[in-house]
């Protein structure tokens, strides 16, 4: 017997609604609308909300237990008004979804999503399934209305006469997939640099540890982004692994700013990465972009030796940028997915004394930061990519439990994470590194997820 259920999420946001509808419009717009959190994926798209008949098939796990396809086609439009779709292959037995956009006052809208449901789950399940749909669902839409006001800011702050031509490496971490999906979203002509021979449209294939390409293939960009490097996070430290660590940042780099340097039409813009372990451990020391770099550990040699190699282009008049990231939160990768398991089950707690500073960012902000980057012709050589508010560890680990609803922990002990972790966690879990943003403040980056209470609420 089928369960019908309706579900309506209504918000209000502080733009028109012309501007909300065409946020709807854009490329890779549902894959900005899928939050860290969810285990769903968008495998194809087709068309646009407004077009009637256009489809797009996803994936996402049901209830955490087994992954299920969806084929949805928008069905209806009514231009800054509303529209619709509807299910036509899936995990429901019906489905339809439709979004009303009513004007309230100057530049503020009221956006309702409604959902109509049905499933063939036994009658004694059906109140659990409704309640863990509706749940779920209302999880999505918020940040989803949170993506919208902040999308809409980015769009109105940078404007451009013409997009820009924007190669990215290591497009496939998190940063690098999450800046590429924004970038397609705002307009921009997105290529990604990749090892592998593709057929996809928009690749440039060349091999980093002997710089073998076709150098043709990397005339004309506006903007190179390099986000390529060895996860240091993940594995054992072993001579061979730092090597790897080292060379696939400081090597890679070189290889590709020597094709750069070559180049009859450069980029105007090199943005590379770098992180704030540049700083070593510093205590309780306020670190700005001016402060130097750390000395005795792996991670700051790692990181100087790397923002070195990309400040060569400077010489050819390219604005370098040294992007130093911080802790990235976001519960689809980085230190925050690890941490999430052991939180959960309510064993999750501060390493070591906990007094250590953290410096944390939003995934959403550190996009945010780069575009910021990208698009002020001022900013230049190294950047804090950090939330103006970091924390100690132990202040962390209690905003995390409580944001899972869990006790807290018993605390690891230093002694035990050197043992277990050796080097890495020495320099990763037990360092202190109190970071600001000072230029990206200075140059008028307005944070959208300041405060870690905001921040988790977002992405967890």
């Amino acid at each position: 017997m089928q369960a019908k259920s309706t579900f309506r999420f209504r918000s209000l946001v502080n733009r028109s609604p012309e501007e909300v509808y065409d946020w709807h419009l854009r490329p890779r717009m549902l894959e900005r609308c899928i939050p860290p959190f969810e285990k769903m994926e968008v495998i194809c798209s087709r068309g646009r909300p407004d077009q009637i008949g256009s489809k797009f098939i996803l994936r996402s796990k049901v209830f955490n237990l087994f992954w299920s396809k969806h084929t949805l086609e928008f069905t209806k439009t009514v231009k800054n008004e509303f529209f619709s779709l509807h299910q036509l292959e899936g995990f429901f037995e019906q489905y339809d979804y439709s979004t009303t956009i009513t004007e309230q006052e100057t530049h503020t809208s009221e956006i309702i999503d409604r959902f109509e449901f049905s499933h063939n789950f036994p009658s004694f399940l059906s109140p659990f399934v409704s309640s863990h749909l509706k749940k779920r669902i209302g999880k999505i839409l918020a940040y989803k209305h949170e993506l919208i006001d902040f999308d809409i800011g980015m769009i109105q702050k940078y404007p451009f006469k013409k997009p820009y031509r924007v190669l990215i490496s290591g497009s496939h971490g998190m940063i690098g997939r999450n800046i590429a999906y924004f970038l397609d979203f705002m307009g921009h002509e997105v290529w990604y640099l990749s090892r592998k021979q593709s057929d996809e449209e928009n690749t440039v294939t060349w091999d980093p540890r002997t710089g073998e390409c076709n150098p043709s293939d990397f005339e004309g960009f506006d903007v190179v982004i390099n986000l390529a490097g060895e996860n240091i996070g993940r594995g054992w430290w072993t001579k061979k692994k730092k090597k790897r660590v080292l060379e696939s940042r400081t090597q890679g780099t070189q290889k590709l700013v020597d094709i750069i340097k070559g180049l009859k039409k450069p980029p105007k813009v090199f943005i590379s990465a770098s992180a704030v372990g540049y700083y070593g451990s510093r205590g309780r020391e306020i670190l700005t972009e001016s402060a130097g770099p750390g000395r005795g550990l792996f991670i700051s040699e790692v990181c100087e030796k790397w923002e070195r190699v990309g400040r060569d282009l400077e010489e050819m008049g390219i604005r370098v940028a040294c992007t130093r990231f911080g802790t990235v939160l976001s519960s689809e990768g980085g230190a925050l997915k690890q941490m999430l398991p052991p939180f959960k089950w309510g064993l999750g707690g501060r390493f070591g004394d906990g007094q250590q500073y953290v410096s944390w960012i939003a995934i959403d902000d550190v996009v945010g930061a780069l575009y910021h980057t990208m698009m002020t012709p001022k900013l230049h050589g190294a950047i804090n990519v950090v939330s103006p508010n970091p924390v100690p560890n132990d202040l962390l680990a209690k905003k995390l439990a409580k944001r899972l609803n869990r006790w807290l922990g018993p605390p690891i002990p230093e002694c035990l994470i050197r043992i277990l972790l050796g080097q890495k966690g020495e320099e990763l879990l037990l360092t202190s590194a109190r970071v600001e943003p000072q230029l990206l403040i200075e140059s008028g980056y307005s944070f959208h997820y300041p405060r870690l209470c905001q921040t988790l609420e977002h992405v967890v």
